[in-house]
């Protein structure tokens, strides 16, 4: 017989938390191993970008906030974050606040006779009234022309690489196509592999300034930066406070929405990184890959008619949201909910027009603004689930 909850949560990751922590007491479990991404997917010496009060999870009165968990454990404040404390915070807030789960994927959902069927990679069936979706941002990398039709053994997206996965490139020619933090994070590992590593860049490659709130200033010149930065990671102000009021933004006409985004998120590096590239890795800017051949090697043809010859190709161009991409929903169920240019149609409690089923993080993206894809947004989006789950 299945199992029965109120609500499933799809995924296990910062928003998979902290929605379950907010959802504490009712019949509820969250699906896929915890923080699954960032131990896989992440440079293992990565250090977040996020201000030290911006990387907390959020848990019901504020309970589960980093600076508890530093008091709780003993561990100091350290900035930049190292990503092995913050992985160490959040096995201590999943423990504390959310340890309703089950590490197995889910593999199909479906429409049933009272809410939905889920099962499992382990064969397990259950029955929800609710169903969260919370499966961050990587299942959505985008692969733009040329490349989506000659994804392959050489040619792959950055998403689908774990950190182990760099090993393989020892002595090869990798070509790194995309100059975000993915792509350059993706060049250092290649480079730091041994691979013999080129960065291709449609523009200027940037790297953001070391504006981080931690640095040494004065009192007068502190409140000036936070007066700029109140958030850190989004610019430039004064457009980057919009990413603090997720309802504000989603005031917006379509176009200006996707223009703000795009703004406020632009893409580059952050300065932890800069010195791996600049050691392992040659740039190219201001050239984009217009034409692909496959035989053997890879040959890469350029904006300014120039080749390059690799043996593997890895692409990071970003994220692209996209219903095809969850591989688990049924296609009956798939046919329910809308889509506005590609993305899901969601009100302001996060459901989709199927009322069953919510999405949170990156796919709230194109309502909510940049926050929703970030740390600092599980504090809006749990709250306003809450809401919508008790009322």
């Amino acid at each position: 017989m299945a199992e029965n909850l109120d609500v499933a949560i799809i995924g296990a990751g910062p928003y998979g938390l902290s929605v379950a922590a907010h959802l504490s007491g009712r019949r509820m479990s969250t699906f896929g191993e915890p923080m699954e991404t960032w131990r896989t997917r992440m440079p293992p010496d990565m250090r977040l970008r996020s201000d030290w009060k911006e990387t907390s999870l959020s848990a019901p009165a504020e309970a589960g906030t980093i600076d508890r968990w530093t008091r709780e454990v003993g561990e100091e404040r350290e900035e930049p974050i190292p990503l092995q404390k913050f992985l160490r915070y959040a096995d201590w807030f999943h423990r504390t606040f959310a340890p309703e789960g089950n590490p197995s994927n889910v593999v199909s959902l479906d429409r049933a006779a009272t809410g939905y069927r889920l099962t499992t990679a382990a064969g397990d069936e259950i029955d929800a009234g609710s169903v969260i979706v919370a499966v961050g941002a990587i299942p959505f990398g985008h692969a733009p022309p040329p490349f989506a039709d000659a994804l392959s053994d050489s040619i792959t997206l950055a998403t689908e690489m774990q950190e182990s996965d760099y090993e393989r490139y020892r002595d090869r020619r990798v070509v790194v196509v995309g100059g975000g933090q993915g792509g350059l994070e993706s060049a250092a590992l290649a480079g730091e592999a041994g691979a013999d590593v080129e960065l291709v860049v449609r523009s200027q490659l940037r790297w953001f300034a070391d504006r981080e709130p931690h640095r040494p200033r004065g009192r007068l010149r502190q409140r000036l930066y936070r007066i700029a930065y109140p958030v850190v990671g989004y610019g430039p102000p004064p457009l980057n406070r919009l990413a603090l009021h997720p309802d504000v933004f989603a005031l917006f006409p379509k176009p200006a929405r996707r223009l703000l985004s795009e703004r406020i998120l632009r893409a580059g590096g952050s300065p932890w990184l800069r010195s791996k590239v600049e050691r392992t890795v040659r740039v190219s800017e201001g050239l984009a890959v217009e034409a692909i051949e496959q035989n053997g090697a890879v040959r890469l043809h350029l904006s300014d008619r120039s080749v390059r010859e690799a043996d593997a190709v890895i692409v990071a161009a970003g994220f692209r949201f996209s219903l095809d991409r969850l591989g688990f929903l049924s296609p009956d169920l798939r046919s329910r909910i809308a889509v506005e240019d590609g993305w899901p149609v969601l009100d302001r409690w996060f459901r989709s027009t199927e009322k069953g089923v919510l999405f949170v993080g990156f796919a709230a993206e194109h309502r909510f603004g940049p926050i929703a894809r970030f740390i600092p947004g599980t504090r809006f989006t749990a709250n306003r689930i809450s809401e919508a789950l008790t009322h």
